[in-house]
């Protein structure tokens, strides 16, 4: 070989080399994704590299076969046409793979963390509110109803009729009845308290009073009582409400968490801009923010079509991933303004060059 040759050669040998050495670090950096948490990539590039050699000596084999006039081997064009396209299929799915986590993972993940921001910030807001309108609506409820009592046993106190004079038994059955009041919801509030206002034994006394200078002792007597268990029912109501609201509290708690990811540890990862550091933030994401979220977020993030899922409002960070779950968004259009063509082009035109260089380096 003289060295013009030689060095032709060798220009196609390093062409190569860098073409498939390129191809070869995103389908490493993929598969350690996938397979391995993002560990051992030099491991997992070694062996892809060596896959790439294999696939094009495949391809090779294919080209040597279809040029033969004379001895073709059916057999050897077989096997090697599907080694190679095999070998190339894992090759160019995990490629483009990379190239959108390269693209887009740090835009997914920013995205993913603000939807849940704004997802507590909507929903515990808007659940508060609905708490407080209902205890507002209770105790409301409870006060009417005791001031009109109030006012019925003032009317009834001071009736004239015949057989109805004074404190009598329309009287008692005024005051039975906001016992009732108070009481007909103890369940719903688990409300453990008595709301005694006329006791047969300790109240005997004042039945059938009939002297008009003792109604407003009588009055202040029994509406002090009244007032006093209506004080305390509307403080259970507050506590039951209250508690209510605190069951958002593990989902308001999650925004400090949110603001720290948001000002300390994403801009470290922005700088970063590698997929490894997108894989390694992500577990702090998941594990400290969106695996605490309800389970109503999820649909919140996505929009369904008879229970199936057409499109994501938030693309999962989780899913990203995983090769196959991003191959089957990008086919199905699940992935919505991010584009994937360039990427794909960009992917066939490095493995398809890295394999005409290394059939031409074997020729």
């Amino acid at each position: 070989m003289n060295r013009g040759k030689l060095i032709i050669k060798l220009a196609i040998l390093i062409a190569y080399l860098l073409f498939a050495g390129f191809s070869a670090y995103f389908t490493a950096s993929s598969l350690s994704l996938n397979l391995l948490n993002g560990t051992n990539l030099w491991i997992v590039y070694i062996l892809v590299l060596i896959v790439a050699i294999v696939a094009g000596w495949c391809l090779s084999n294919v080209i040597e076969e279809l040029q033969k006039t004379i001895g073709a081997s059916k057999t050897t064009f077989a096997f090697s046409l599907v080694g190679f396209l095999i070998f190339w299929s894992f090759s160019f799915l995990t490629n483009v793979h990379y190239f959108f986590v390269e693209k887009h993972g740090y835009s997914i993940l920013t995205k993913e963390l603000a939807s849940a921001k704004e997802y507590i910030n909507e929903n515990t807001t808007k659940s508060n509110k609905e708490i407080e309108d209902k205890k507002n609506t209770a105790q409301m409820a409870i006060c009417a109803s005791i001031q009109a009592n109030i006012d019925a046993f003032k009317r009834e106190l001071e009736n004239t009729m015949d057989r109805r004079e004074g404190f009598g038994e329309a009287c008692i059955n005024i005051l039975n009845s906001t016992e009732i009041i108070l009481t007909k919801d103890s369940k719903i509030y688990d409300d453990k308290n008595e709301y005694v206002v006329f006791d047969d034994t300790r109240d005997e006394g004042d039945r059938g009073v009939t002297q008009r200078n003792r109604f407003p002792e009588l009055f202040t007597k029994y509406t002090a009582r009244i007032t006093q268990h209506r004080n305390t029912k509307l403080d259970v109501i507050k506590n039951f409400y209250d508690r209510k609201k605190d069951d958002n509290t593990e989902l308001i708690d999650l925004l400090g968490i949110i603001e720290e990811l948001e000002t300390h540890h994403l801009p470290l990862v922005l700088k970063d801009g590698s997929i490894n550091a997108f894989y390694k933030y992500h577990d702090q994401q998941n594990g400290k923010v969106i695996a605490k979220m309800p389970n109503d977020y999820n649909d919140y993030c996505v929009t369904k079509t008879d229970g199936k899922i057409i499109s994501y409002n938030v693309y999962p960070a989780q899913r990203m991933f995983d090769t196959m779950s991003v191959w089957s968004d990008i086919v199905s259009g699940r992935l919505g303004d991010m584009t994937m063509l360039q990427w794909i082009v960009i992917s066939l035109i490095f493995d398809i060059l890295s394999f005409i260089l290394f059939y031409l380096f074997r020729k």
